[in-house]
């Protein structure tokens, strides 16, 4: 069995603005611990959020702290085709 994998890796700052570690992706910012990750990837139709006006290609990221709550940390998105 072949397993294709794609993933995106992103940093946050000590604002809790996210950046791409990766070239075909963007991240904005909504506020810390809130991120819109907008990819090329083609193959991906639909994503979660598209019901709530989210652009194509585009994944809503909520992130939690060390201490259980929302906020700001790094995160990473991963694709894998079985």
């Amino acid at each position: 069995m072949v397993t294709t994998e794609l993933r995106w890796t992103f940093a946050v700052d000590d604002e809790g603005r996210a950046r791409a570690f990766d070239e075909p992706v963007a991240v904005e910012t909504v506020m810390p611990g809130e991120y819109l990750v907008t990819h090329d990837a083609s193959f991906l139709a639909a994503t979660p959020g598209d019901d709530a006006g989210n652009k194509p290609k585009t994944v809503r990221v909520l992130t939690m702290t060390r201490d259980n709550h929302f906020g700001p940390r790094p995160f990473t998105i991963v694709v894998s085709a079985a």
